[in-house]
């Protein structure tokens, strides 16, 4: 009957086949078996919650081996009877107990004391500690042995999205996991009442009394016993640092894992000069590029096969194809293999390339090179981390680090901590870096507010890889956080980033000039020149490090390549000397970055990007060749 109301069918059949239209992948998605989907469409419709018919609890104690180690007890999840995965009965919803983002929870915890309560309920934690704050802290640190996410888009802004956390209620977080599980746990969306539960339902033919189990997250029989060792870790915690955290370049299958090999048209050793071309057509899908590049020459044309340059908001990779429907060879707005640079967990690949002596490093565990965060793939390289983060721990050294998907930007489902086992768990959906912390970031005055973390955005140009033609664009961007810095309050994001221009929080911008003449006014004995000469060896390190191997491990050439990077860069005290010293930290480079902005400040500034990229013409246009 509420389904009547939710759906607008009077006709049970009707309703059950639209449900199917609704949730037919997400169905096929999590392996529930067609059987199955009229039971569950019935209990999601009446809201039914059997669970506690077909199971129940038995107390169980840790097994503790230190004699003065009080063992905590646990509930833990029974079947009352014989289960098969092909009876269509079984399958049971689960509800969600607590909802949540991770910039959020801290603030949701301390305003609501019944959600505190029942989370100490359902994690075994004591809520009598006096601190309010220690508990909350308790908490939060044990959600990683509970948490399960998943993601919405954000229906109002493009290529947006949040990731949720979630808590099953006190059935569902009394369910452990196991190598051999028993049942499988998967998150549902229902359309009905819009609300997201959980679906429990036997993967095995269980029997009666047998302990309800499930998967960990990410675990295959194929993977070596430190990688699950290494997933088993919030659950099971160990000591790892024994492994080797060493770095070595890994084969080029990882290159390629996930990623498309450009086509590229054959016997292309040359395309002729657009420099004495008087009307260049360019085919371009970004609108500031129409509205401000105003040299006559250039003109626009909506036809990719008349263009002499095309210059893409997607990525280009059948570069044949495209050549043979086109009246003459193009300029494209992009190199192949790129990826290398704009990938982070390729990008750190690429980087340490530029390190002379990577063993000294790894004994002091300092970065190397200096202007690299140590960075881990947690996706290859996560036993490896752990022993790092171990290691680090031994010697009492910091071990805040930032996790980064391999290519999301603008600040996407990123995430700062020094808890490791949260680390490990936000690798879970997606592959993501983890990139030391810069715990001693150089700060900027910000008026009213206080000493803020900052970093800049420099354009680079670049024309050529093979014949090393590689440009700097004079003028940079500066991005400043809004709260002033301290090491704690991850959540917080005024406090450590700077992204602010895809979100509602205020915005600070400055011309560079002006921020270099405050800058030497607070840092008197540092000239920005000196800086400047760094960040420039910087750049032009990371780009020499890239084209040392061939594709796909390295940045490729095709001759009408020209390509436009965004490279973002931090600023970080280097106290190790008897005066400290300013060095630049890359954190990231991205492909054919936002320009706005720099078209706000300097409406020349595609002008004089298409005079150096396609008519070689760098007089007088804002770069510096490197």
């Amino acid at each position: 009957m509420e389904g009547s109301i939710l759906y607008n069918i009077e006709n049970e059949e009707d309703m059950f086949k639209l449900f199917v239209a609704s949730h037919e992948s997400q169905l096929k998605s999590i392996g529930l078996s067609e059987n199955k989907w009229k039971t569950l469409y019935r209990k999601l419709n009446d809201s039914i919650f059997d669970a506690g018919n077909d199971f129940m609890y038995s107390q169980v104690e840790d097994d503790v081996e230190d004699e003065e180690t009080v063992p905590r007890s646990y509930l833990r999840v029974y079947t009352k009877s014989l289960m098969e995965p092909e009876d269509q009965d079984h399958i049971y919803l689960i509800d969600h107990a607590w909802t949540y983002t991770l910039d959020s929870a801290k603030a949701v915890l301390k305003g609501n004391e019944h959600l505190v309560e029942r989370m100490c309920s359902v994690m075994n934690l004591s809520c009598s500690n006096p601190s309010e704050d220690e508990v909350i802290e308790n908490i939060l640190n044990e959600t990683w042995k509970y948490n399960n996410s998943y993601i919405l888009q954000n229906a109002n802004q493009t290529g947006s999205f949040t990731r949720c956390w979630f808590i099953m209620d006190e059935f569902g977080s009394r369910i452990h996991r196991s190598e051999d599980p028993t049942f499988a746990i998967a998150p549902f969306f229902f359309c009905g009442d819009k609300m997201m539960y959980s679906l429990l339902f036997p993967v095995i033919s269980v029997t009666e009394g047998e302990e309800v189990t499930c998967a960990y997250p990410k675990f295959k029989n194929d993977q070596s016993d430190e990688m699950k060792m290494s997933i088993k870790y919030p659950w099971e915690p160990c000591d790892l640092s024994h492994i080797d955290y060493t770095q070595s370049e890994p084969d080029l299958d990882y290159f390629m894992s996930g990623r498309h090999m450009e086509i590229l048209p054959e016997g292309v050793h040359e395309i002729p000069s657009l420099t004495h071309e008087s009307k260049i057509r360019l085919y371009s899908e970004y609108p500031e590029v129409s509205e401000y590049l105003t040299n006559p020459r250039f003109y626009s044309t909506q036809d990719k096969t008349k263009a002499h340059i095309l210059w893409l908001a997607e990525r280009l990779y059948d570069y044949r194809s495209l050549a043979d429907i086109h009246d003459e060879l193009f300029y494209v707005s992009q190199f192949p293999s790129e990826q290398v640079l704009i990938n982070k967990d390729l990008l750190a690949i690429v980087c340490r390339r530029s390190c002379e002596d990577l063993d000294s490093n790894v004994n002091t565990l300092e970065s190397c090179p200096k202007w690299l965060p140590t960075t881990y793939s947690l996706m290859i390289e996560l036993p490896q981390f752990i022993s790092y983060f171990q290691n680090r721990e031994k010697r009492h050294l910091d071990n805040t680090w930032i996790c980064k998907p391999f290519n999301l930007a603008r600040g996407l489902d990123i995430y700062i901590t020094d808890n490791l086992s949260q680390i490990i768990r936000l690798s879970e959906i997606r592959p993501m870096v983890a990139c030391k912390y810069i715990t001693d970031p150089v700060l900027f005055p910000k008026e009213n507010v206080g000493l803020v973390k900052m970093d800049l955005r420099f354009i680079v140009l670049l024309r050529s890889i093979q014949d090393f033609e590689l440009f700097v664009y004079e003028r940079f961007w500066l991005r400043f956080a809004n709260k002033p810095f301290s090491l704690g309050d991850f959540e917080d994001y005024e406090k450590h980033f700077t992204v602010m221009n895809y979100s509602d929080f205020p915005l600070q911008q400055m011309f560079c000039h002006d921020f270099i003449k405050q800058f030497e006014e607070y840092y008197p004995s540092h000239k920005w020149s000196d800086i400047e000469s760094s960040i420039y060896k910087m750049i032009k390190d990371i780009f020499i490090a890239s084209a040392l191997r061939e594709p796909p491990a390295g940045i490729g050439s095709y001759p009408g390549s020209r390509a436009m990077y965004g490279l973002d860069i931090m600023l970080e005290w280097d106290r190790n000397h008897d005066e400290p010293t300013i060095n630049p930290v890359i954190l990231e480079v991205n492909w054919m970055p936002d320009c706005k902005r720099a078209c706000d400040y300097y409406p020349e500034f595609f002008d004089d990007v298409f005079s150096v990229l396609f008519l070689n013409d760098i007089n007088g246009k804002h770069v510096v060749q490197l």
